[in-house]
């Protein structure tokens, strides 16, 4: 096999795969991590052409510049993972330091005082280390939507890490001859293993930003843009799966409907954007309380609805007069001053094996009619009052 001509179509992989990365990066200007991936592709791009173009350019370019550009460019890709993930790394540090080593080795034994066997073995070290150290990065991720396609990307960089494994064992045992293109079959099969490999790792990044972009595109269809909780869509069959495995449990449900009193003058008085900053303030305070398997969403313009699971009737008063009172104290500024906010709630409880979640939310509108009629800031279950007349 020749390496020359393995490397020539290595760049030709490598150009295809550069093209349909830039093309996606261009799609998907928005995902972190996009730009980095595609300097990865351009500068291991770089790295192969500059092999492949060996006798026809210095060898300074062809060999230092060569084997730094795949370097720097590992250092990209794990820029673009961390990205990717939104995570700062120390691990950063350690890349810096492997890419200023191989300069230095590079430098050293492929141009002042060249030796083939030296510099592949310690750029094939270089690389293990790299490699090993963003497959390690990868594994530690755990994110359900890219958890296949992370655990992907994390098995290539294992494989490419062992291929520069066995070629360091492999050219400290056998050498290598000072002219890299005359290399034997041995270092032939390394480069088109590393080019499977690393085109691999690519189709697993795009992978993996399909599988975030599709996990942002669920989480904008499930949630309120506004305060950042459930909409009543995702609330909704959120509810009903909770109904259900309560259901089959035989445990208790409970589920609170909240409409804020006289919330249309608030908007009519000082404004549609002072509302908004009303509705979020009361998600979070709402929000702050809630258990760790209770759903919050905000289902309507100034409506708001939790669920329960496993909260009896008792229970389900006592939550929601707590979640009155912190609704009560949320204190919103308005011209130097403070108002008051106040909230209607309707509480129904799971009776029988057979409620539905459309009976559910009607037994509890009937009882939020009911607090509305007698003027709101109170908690009723069902048509049995939980709570008394506020103070004046």
């Amino acid at each position: 096999m020749d390496i020359h001509t393995l490397h020539v179509e290595h760049v030709v992989l490598l150009t295809v795969y550069t093209l349909l990365v830039l093309a996606n990066s261009w799609a998907h200007r928005g995902m972190k991590g996009i730009r980095w991936f595609f300097l990865y592709n351009l500068f291991a791009l770089l790295g192969a052409g500059s092999v492949a173009l060996r006798g026809r350019i210095p060898d300074f370019l062809s060999i230092v510049g060569g084997d730094m550009f795949v370097v720097v460019g590992y250092f990209l890709l794990f820029l673009a993972l961390a990205a990717l993930f939104g995570r700062k790394s120390r691990q950063i540090y350690l890349q810096v330091f492997l890419v200023l080593v191989a300069a230095v080795a590079t430098v050293e034994t492929g141009y002042m005082h060249p030796d083939t066997k030296v510099r592949l073995i310690a750029y094939s070290t270089i690389l293990l280390c790299q490699q090993a150290q963003i497959a390690f990065f990868l594994f530690r991720r755990d994110i359900d939507e890219v958890h296949v396609a992370g655990n992907s990307m994390g098995l290539i960089m294992v494989g490419l890490a062992l291929s520069n494994l066995i070629r360091v064992v492999g050219v400290a045992y056998n050498g290598a001859p000072q002219n890299y293109l005359k290399s034997g079959e041995f270092l032939a099969w390394i480069v088109i293993l590393n080019s499977c490999l690393q085109c691999g790792a690519m189709v697993a990044y795009v992978w993996m930003t399909a599988s975030l972009l599709r996990r942002d595109l669920e989480v904008q269809a499930s949630t309120d843009p506004l305060t950042g909780l459930l909409n009543r869509r995702a609330f909704e069959r959120a509810s009903e799966r909770a109904l259900a495995a309560c259901r089959e449990a035989n445990v208790a449900f409970a589920a609170i409907i909240i409409d804020l009193d006289d919330f249309k003058a608030i908007n009519d008085t000082n404004g549609h954007r002072y509302g908004d900053e009303t509705l979020i303030a009361v998600a979070r305070a709402l929000g702050a309380r809630m258990r760790k398997n209770d759903l919050l969403a905000r289902i309507g313009g100034d409506e708001f609805a939790v669920v329960l699971p496993q909260t009896t009737a008792v229970e389900a008063d006592e939550i929601a007069e707590r979640l009155r009172h912190a609704i009560e104290g949320t204190e919103r500024p308005l011209e130097g001053a403070q108002s008051t906010l106040t909230a209607s709630f309707g509480v129904a409880v799971k009776q029988n094996a057979t409620d539905s979640w459309d009976q559910l939310m009607m037994r509890c509108d009937q009882a939020l009619y009911s607090v509305k009629r007698v003027g709101g800031n109170l908690v009723q279950r069902d048509l049995h009052w939980s709570s008394v007349l506020p103070s004046a």
